[in-house]
């Protein structure tokens, strides 16, 4: 609804040309969730009794490993199109990508960098993934003041969001048309699933690992749901555009979940056995 936060002015750049200089309301949000979650995971891991240097060269690796995953896997979605027009790779820059492909890829570094330095890489997931879960809500109230991640049509009317701004990312055909509020949808579900990890963790769900599984199934299970109400076809559709992108990975998603959930509670049992 409101996609520029600050408006600078067109002016004249060297080399660059006339360029129309602004803040984007999307970017100070995500940058605002980002911090507050990379600073809340680091407060619980040294709480945990780890030191503060090696768990935040985690999150940080992890965080910029998921900006450019999220962006790779939208150029990869769409390859033809960018090798056609190689100059709009730049234009990722102001978008967010997507986010199911940067969050496969901020957790592999994390893993590795984890493992690198000797750090429990489930008991720091179940600490990681309730501030996470909060970054991504408050980047969906982001997406919402841009107008990206927009909805389809509302056929009732019913709580429906109408975009004007001709700044926002909504393509001008929709604007004025009612929408299913997505952005607002995935940003409920969000906070509430960052809520649900924090009750989880600080009642010490055991064995470790558990929180983090359940996050990697409630979110695949909960946003794969959410994306059929989604109304932006540039992150990729498959299947007669049916199934997007995202929701194929939300499939992995659910199936990974399911699987560390059992197999880390299988190992737990086990280890009780013996004790």
């Amino acid at each position: 609804m409101h996609p520029i936060l600050i408006d600078f002015g067109t002016h004249v750049l060297p080399l660059l040309g006339e360029r129309h200089l602004f803040l984007p309301t999307y970017g100070a949000l995500f940058a605002a969730g980002t911090v507050l979650a990379l600073f809340w995971f680091v407060a619980r891991a040294r709480g945990l009794g780890y030191a503060h240097e090696p768990v935040f060269n985690a999150a940080f690796y992890g965080l910029i490993g998921g900006l450019l995953g999220a962006k790779a896997t939208l150029i990869l979605v769409d390859w033809r199109f960018y090798l056609e027009n190689p100059a709009e790779i730049l234009g990722t820059l102001r978008s967010a990508g997507v986010l199911m492909g940067g969050v496969i890829v901020g957790a592999l570094v994390f893993v590795l960098y984890a493992r690198s330095r000797g750090l429990p890489v489930l008991r720091l997931g179940d600490a990681l993934v309730a501030p996470l879960a909060l970054a991504q809500g408050i980047g969906r109230i982001g997406c919402f003041a841009a107008g990206c991640c927009y909805g389809v049509p509302s056929k009732s009317g019913f709580c429906a969001v109408t975009f004007t701004d001709p700044e926002s990312m909504i393509p001008p055909g929709l604007l004025g048309v009612p929408l299913v509020p997505t952005q607002l949808l995935q940003m409920a579900n969000d906070l509430l699933l960052a809520f649900l990890l924090t009750v989880l963790w600080r009642r010490g769900v055991k064995p470790d690992g558990t929180v983090l599984a359940l996050y990697v199934l409630l979110y695949s299970l909960t946003r794969g749901i959410i994306e059929f109400w989604r109304g932006d076809a540039e992150r990729g559709v498959w299947f007669g555009g049916h199934v997007s992108t995202s929701q194929v990975l939300c499939v992995l998603g659910i199936l990974l979940g399911a699987f560390l959930l059992a197999r880390i509670r299988t190992h737990g049992e086990a280890r009780a056995r013996v004790a």
